[in-house]
């Protein structure tokens, strides 16, 4: 009964303030849907006041409304709120105190428990700067009042004899998260770390066991960026793991939708890497993400949360990425380049199958395609990706190793370096205090080179105290250096004591040193210590050729790998295939030192004739971009440049069905014998002299300038003043061919075969490159192409490119004369005529040659006919030219965008179509008609004035024909009541304006060159009589003494037969 009765009081209650709260409630804000606390004006209420209002929200009191089931004690609890005071009445059950939607925050709280005998309630509030208050129970105040400070968590649970029956559930709304949730008995309900304050509370009691009033995850969010982010390294990969702590939380209060990771690595203030990475952390999963970080080393990371793009919270970490082992590849030169690269697939892995990362920096960067470095190869992260391109730092790969060793110490070092940097190790290793055990060295052989210093090191009478002494010095330095970190001065260039590469392998034990060739040595002792250099089994004999049939055994994706590293353009070669010729590669040597290139060029094309297309290969070192006199040169020659930065021995591994002639060079070591040519400057003697470093008994055939040192014999077979060269031949070449030798002519470009008999030398037969005409062209966008011969196009056709420039030249000439040649250029019309080799046209200012002319001169007019024909923009190919003929167009404004040039003997039929070779407007008129006024300019052939409608034409003006030679176009004209006017010429007006004065008659002349090659015809269209006859040259055209006036007239240039 008693239940009953105070169940019945408690509704009454409940009533009762509905009714007192209804106009307050009207009052209250009562924006609910946001969480967003802000602060607000303090009204600082007395503790005691009772009658402060309170505005709250309308919804159910939990996530279902509570109904106190029997037996459950009543809780009864109220909060003081800021701005409002403390609630008028206690709240019960589950029901909300506090507000929602107002920013308002409880500064106080009271709870009890009515009418519980055996039980009781403590209570705690953390509150704003001062933290977790102590407990208090039964109706006291917990939290602080007239300070203006919040609650920001609570703790609440039963005491008594009843607890152990009871639970205590309880949640609260929080600014900026809302209602988090529920928990019970003690537990932590709120925030700590973040100053974010309790806005309201709901509190109830369930029977032990029952269940909770709704969700019960997080009801208590601590501050969780005191957990930091944290990256990890994914074993020895350049990835990193990054985990998230609490992301769960952080996900489901919305503090934040993404984390942005931006790492950097910086050399001397530079930043030369930089990783970014943004992350939606509903994508995360389990709280983690791998990060790329693309390279090893250490880096800068920041770490941000962000919200809408906008920064939450921010950390920041320093990371090494590292591994156990790395190879490094500080090369020069262009052969340790090769041995590496071809090496790569083969020391990348590690005896326990981890991949060994490659930091690869080369002094001639253009040698590799960066941007295609393989999997498990590294451009030096201390340059950027466009330095790593372009320019090389050994002090900054130095310093990017010690880098590495700092980040792990235990770290092993694989050095390769070109043999003759062998200075480097100190730079590298010692100076780095990297410990032994730790490192191992690779000594590239940089070709020629290798043998050269090494032998004019041991070119002594003891070489062994040579070796000594070298040891002494380098041990010196390398014990100094370990103990001060310093590189020794004597050590500190990467060519200082390049005397030491065989030193190296005594002092660092496993050392090896590679090379193609160890036969090539020689020393002061009769050559014992040379021998002991090349039977160390320390000193590894490679051969390019096997390298790269390993390479290609391991499949095709490896190839296409390496070629795309290295650079390698497969397309050298594909004009001789189209051509369906072979190829013939020139080896050049330092741009400088080649002498006679172009007899030796001109030898070699007499010997392998039309079959061969001719390619140029020069030295890395003067590469032929920077040398405009050879790329001149190789264009007059009709010879193609092949890039100077890829190695010979690649062009041939992959082209190995090419020829070779030219220079020496160690390429030929590389070489099969069916690749060998011809070896200039020098003779047979000379090349196969025993220790020679380079092996030329491949060579077919050996060519060198006869001399005053030259046999009498064979000097007496150079005819006096002529440039002659000796040709000798391979025994093998010799013993099955008819003939001993052979004498090149540098004046008639003739190469005879002799035979030595009783009598002397017999001639044996006689050879002539074929005559030809080298045809070269500026094409816009792309500049200067190729040489192209034998009638082949210049040019392009289909890509809308303009000729720009163009040079002639003939090759193999049997007579004297030349060419000469000119064009016509946009908006200059013709230029003069230019003598073979010369420019004609424009390049750098993008104005398109329109045509041409070319003619020849001498003897060699006299025998052939030069023929040409032009590729029109919009046209097409037009007819065949002759000797000084227009081909192409002038006076339209299109482009010449290809042509071909052949030499015909005289009687000989024309290559083709000889119809219609050029379309020209060589000049334009204008007439200036009645009630018209001046009129359009129409060109040759177009009429100029009006049919059909009785007007006059009262003025006219004619310009200069642009054929290209001297003279003028002279005009005069019968005007109405004047009669005849003065000669005008070239655009000058003859005739009226502004008179009303018809012309009635006009004469037309030509004068100077112009009348040698043209003449001029013309016609008048009169009024009354329509079009009158064809008139020339000064004739007269219309009517005079008739009163007719002129109404339209036709001017053409006729060529003089």
């Amino acid at each position: 009964m008693k239940r009953q009765f105070r169940a019945f009081i408690v509704l009454i209650s409940c009533f009762m303030s509905m009714l007192l709260l209804s106009p307050l409630a009207c009052w209250a804000d009562q924006n609910v849907g946001s969480n967003e606390y802000e602060s607000v004006s303090e009204t600082q209420s007395d503790p005691s006041d009772q009658t402060a209002a309170v505005a709250d929200e309308t919804a159910p009191s939990i996530d279902a409304t509570v109904e106190p089931k029997e037996a459950v004690p009543d809780v009864s609890y109220k909060s003081h709120i800021s701005g409002i005071g403390w609630e008028p009445t206690f709240t019960s059950n589950g029901w909300i105190s506090g507000t929602t939607g107002q920013s308002r925050r409880l500064e106080a709280l009271r709870v009890s428990l009515p009418n519980s005998e055996d039980l009781g309630i403590e209570y705690r509030s953390h509150v704003q700067n001062e933290g977790w208050q102590d407990w208090v129970s039964n109706g006291a105040v917990s939290g602080t009042t007239g300070k203006g400070l919040q609650i920001e968590a609570v703790e609440l649970k039963l005491t008594g004899d009843g607890a152990s029956s009871y639970d205590l559930y309880y949640r609260v709304h929080v600014s900026n998260f809302g209602w988090l949730g529920w928990t019970s008995n003690g537990s932590t309900a709120g925030t700590t770390g973040w100053s974010y304050a309790v806005e309201a509370i709901q509190i109830v009691i369930v029977k032990k066991g029952d269940a909770a009033p709704g969700d019960t995850a997080g009801a208590y969010v601590p501050y969780v960026f005191n957990c930091s982010l944290s990256l990890s390294q994914v074993g020895e990969t350049t990835r990193a793991t990054l985990n998230v702590p609490q992301i769960e939380d952080i996900i489901r209060l919305g503090i934040a939708d993404s984390i942005k990771v931006a790492g950097s690595m910086s050399y001397r203030g530079r930043v030369t890497r930089s990783v970014s990475s943004t992350i939606a952390l509903g994508d995360l999963g389990s709280g983690s993400s791998e990060i790329e970080f693309s390279d090893y080393g250490p880096f800068d990371v920041t770490l941000q949360y962000l919200k809408n793009g906008n920064i939450v919270h921010e950390d920041h970490q320093s990371i090494g990425i590292s591994a156990s082992e790395y190879n490094l590849a500080p090369l020069s030169a262009s052969f340790p380049v090769v041995l590496y690269s071809l090496s790569f697939w083969d020391i990348s892995t590690s005896s326990a199958g981890t991949t060994i990362p490659s930091i690869v920096m080369l002094d001639r960067p253009g040698a590799y395609n960066w941007n295609s470095l393989p999997s498990g190869m590294y451009g030096l992260p201390y340059l950027t990706h466009e330095e790593n391109a372009s320019s090389s730092s050994y002090q900054a790969f130095a310093d990017y190793v010690a880098a590495l060793y700092k980040i792990n110490p235990k770290a092993k070092f694989n050095l390769y370096i070109n043999d003759i940097t062998c200075s480097l190790i100190h730079r590298m290793i010692y100076a780095n205090k990297i410990p032994a055990g730790q490192y191992s060295i690779r000594l590239l052989s940089d070709g020629s080179a290798t043998y050269v210093f090494t032998n004019e090191a041991f070119d002594v009478k003891d070489p062994d105290s040579k070796q000594a002494e070298l040891i002494t010095l380098w041990n010196a330095a390398k014990s100094k250096e370990y103990e001060t970190g310093e590189v020794s001065k004597s050590y500190s260039d990467y060519h200082d004591h390049w005397d030491s590469m065989y030193a190296v392998l005594s002092i660092e034990p496993g050392t090896q040193w590679w090379m193609t060739r160890t036969n090539l040595f020689t020393s002061g002792d009769d050559n014992a210590f040379a021998n002991k250099i090349a039977s160390d089994p320390n000193v590894k004999k490679m051969n390019v050729s096997s390298m790269l049939t390993s390479l290609q055994n391991r499949g095709e994706d490896t190839v296409q790998a390496f070629k795309a590293l290295y650079n390698f353009n497969d397309g050298y070669f594909d004009a001789a295939t189209q051509q369906g010729k072979k190829v013939m590669m020139l080896l050049g040597t330092y741009v400088t030192y080649e002498q006679n290139f172009d007899d030796y060029a001109n030898l070699t094309e007499v010997i392998y004739g039309d079959d061969y297309l001719y390619y140029y290969k020069g030295h890395p070192n003067t590469p032929t971009g920077m040398y405009p006199q050879k790329q001149e040169q190789l264009d007059r020659l009709g010879i193609t440049d092949v890039d100077s930065s890829v190695a010979a021995e690649l062009i041939l591994f992959f082209n190995p069905e090419i020829g070779l002639s030219g220079y020496g060079s160690s390429t030929y070591n590389s070489a099969s014998a069916d690749a060998a040519g011809g070896l200039w400057n020098s003779t047979k003697a000379e090349a196969l002299k025993p220790g020679a470093v380079i092996d030329y008994s491949i060579m077919d055939w050996f060519a060198s300038p006869v001399t005053e040192d030259t046999d009498a014999e064979i000097r007496s077979l150079c005819k006096q003043g002529d440039s002659c060269y000796l040709v000798e031949f391979s025994d093998s070449i010799v013993a099955s061919a008819n003939y001993d030798f052979a004498i090149y002519s540098h004046n008639s470009g003739a190469l005879i075969y002799y035979k030595k008999s009783e009598s002397g030398y017999d001639v044996v037969k006689v050879s002539r490159g074929s005559l030809d005409v080298l045809a070269t062209s500026h094409v816009s966008n792309d500049g200067w192409q190729s040489a192209s011969k034998g009638g082949n196009v210049s040019g392009t056709v289909g890509q809308s490119k303009a000729v720009e420039a163009i040079t002639l030249n003939l090759q193999n000439v049997p007579y004297d004369g030349s060419l000469e040649y000119r064009t016509h250029v946009s908006d200059y019309g013709w230029q003069d005529y230019v003598k073979e080799g010369e420019v004609s046209g424009t390049t750098g200012q993008s104005k398109s040659v329109q045509a041409i002319q070319i003619r020849l001169t001498g003897e060699m007019a006299n025998r052939y006919d030069v023929y040409y024909r032009a590729h029109v923009q919009d046209k097409g190919w037009l007819g065949w030219a002759c000797n000084d003929q227009v081909a192409g167009t002038t006076g339209f404004g299109l482009r010449l965008e290809a042509y071909q040039v052949v030499l015909v003997e005289k009687g000989s039929p024309a290559p083709g179509d000889t119809s219609r070779p050029s379309i020209q407007r060589t000049f334009s008129i204008r007439a200036h008609v009645s009630n018209l006024g001046w009129q359009e300019p129409v060109y040759e052939g177009m009429t100029s004035g009006t049919t059909g409608r009785n007007l006059a034409v009262e003025a006219l003006t004619i310009n200069k024909p642009d054929l290209g030679y001297s003279g003028n176009i002279e005009y005069r004209a019968h005007v109405q009541n004047i009669g005849w006017q003065e000669w005008v010429k070239n655009g000058k007006v003859a005739g009226t304006t502004g008179k009303s004065l018809s012309i009635e008659a006009v004469e037309i002349k030509l004068t100077g060159n112009l009348a040698k090659h043209y003449d001029v015809v013309y016609r008048a269209h009169v009024q009354s009589k329509g079009w009158l006859d064809w008139v020339k040259s000064g004739e007269c055209a219309g009517t005079t003494g008739e009163a007719l006036h002129l109404e339209a007239l036709e001017v053409r240039l006729v060529e003089k037969s």
